[in-house]
């Protein structure tokens, strides 16, 4: 590896998690912003629950997706690309757009932008994962995690299509009743399931602990 290379992967880790810190901590301004600025999350009824429903799901997605990049960078080493510099600014804007629509009457949209979310976050993941099994400072980790195949793409794929069609099936009936706060649920189960793949990710990698080994695409 040319010193180039390699001044670029010992130093690329710093300035991801950096910018990264910075979007996300512009994101908490907003969503608090939109906390303020929405009356009906504190005049109650329904409307609140379901605007309350989306503030929590936005809360934890924030937090996972910085656990997420920590635990990535803490990790692994890998030579970055052009895509790499751009994924923070890519999150952030989703992430903007997922709380401007963070209200009852655009919970359709709402559903559609967190499926476009998701699926961003495990393609930009995933590449990292690939890039990084490619060094040998990695392979101890690497040693115990089989390569992902496209079958372990297929609970992203039709859980964001899932999004995708409730989204858009809310938005053209215009409805704010059970089946919104179910997909608000659905979405806030997701984070849950891919809260638990990074606790797992992050104790195989700082303590060692004995644990069932994930495969590549539980890593990204």
């Amino acid at each position: 590896m040319n010193s180039i290379r390699q001044r670029a992967t010992a130093m690329f880790p710093s300035v991801m998690l950096t910018v990264l810190s910075m979007v996300q901590a512009l994101a908490l301004e907003l969503l608090w912003t939109r906390l303020s600025e929405s009356p009906f999350l504190w005049d109650g009824g329904w409307n609140a629950v379901l605007g309350w429903s989306q503030v929590l799901a936005v809360l934890l997605g924030l937090l996972e997706i910085w656990l997420f990049y920590i635990s990535l960078v803490l990790r692994l080493s890998w030579v970055p690309s052009m895509w790499d510099s751009v994924v923070p600014f890519g999150i952030g804007i989703i992430e903007f757009t997922l709380i401007e629509l963070t209200r009852p009457d655009t919970i359709g949209l709402w559903l559609c932008t967190a499926a476009v979310l998701l699926i961003f976050a495990i393609l930009a993941g995933h590449s990292i994962a690939l890039r990084a099994r490619r060094l040998d400072e990695n392979q101890e980790f690497f040693s115990n995690i089989s390569r992902a195949s496209r079958r372990d793409f297929t609970v992203p794929a039709v859980a964001g299509a899932i999004l995708v069609a409730l989204g858009v099936s809310i938005q053209l009936m215009d409805e704010q009743g059970l089946l919104a706060l179910a997909s608000i649920v659905f979405v806030i189960g997701l984070i849950a399931q891919q809260a638990q793949l990074t606790r797992r990710f992050w104790k195989q990698s700082i303590t060692d602990a004995p644990e069932e080994s994930p495969d590549e695409s539980e890593v990204s």
